[in-house]
């Protein structure tokens, strides 16, 4: 009897330290700059609203002292149609972005493509009118190890590989600069 309620306890404290120790979201550092891990709000187009009263989607983003390390520009807009695939069930009013996600543009071509898991981006891709990969960021890959840095890679209207380029801190330890 003894050993059962050891066990249940050590197991009680287990999931409270694990519940203590999520990180705790939409921070700003001692000068009042956004830190770490921020929720945004999306409406349908994907454009960055200020607070979820109209948000269709939310998402996550990561900011190192100000720093943003994951921009997204707004992808929908007229005649564009959004496709998801796999992923969370999308359950409530405001939708986590989960899954695989592709915009097409007016005459059906595929403009964007982005891979979300649990609300933080894992890869995104832009393509030419013809079809071929113009752009792709791969934030799985990690330059020599540096944390939230990400690989890019550019590609010609063939789809040949242009350039290879990494986002990381500068010698310096600032980010270089990014949109909001």
């Amino acid at each position: 009897m003894k050993a059962k309620i050891t066990s249940v306890l050590f197991f009680l404290s287990i999931a409270i330290s694990s519940f203590a120790q999520q990180e705790a979201l939409n921070q700003v550092d001692k000068e009042g700059k956004k830190d770490g891990k921020w929720i945004v709000y999306l409406d349908k187009d994907w454009n960055k609203l200020k607070d979820s009263s109209n948000a269709v989607y939310y998402r996550y983003n990561i900011f190192d002292h100000g720093a943003n390390l994951r921009p997204m520009g707004p992808c929908g807009g007229k005649g564009h149609k959004l496709e998801r695939i796999g992923g969370s069930p999308q359950e409530g009013k405001i939708k986590l972005l989960d899954g695989e996600y592709k915009w097409y543009n007016a005459k059906g071509q595929l403009t964007f493509e982005h891979i979300l898991k649990n609300g933080e981006y894992v890869s995104y891709k832009e393509y030419y009118a013809s079809g071929v990969l113009s752009n792709h960021f791969d934030y799985t890959k990690q330059y020599e190890g540096q944390t939230n840095s990400y690989m890019g890679y550019s590609y010609d209207k063939k789809g040949k590989l242009k350039s290879e380029w990494a986002f990381r801190k500068f010698d310096n330890g600032q980010w270089p600069p990014t949109r909001d």
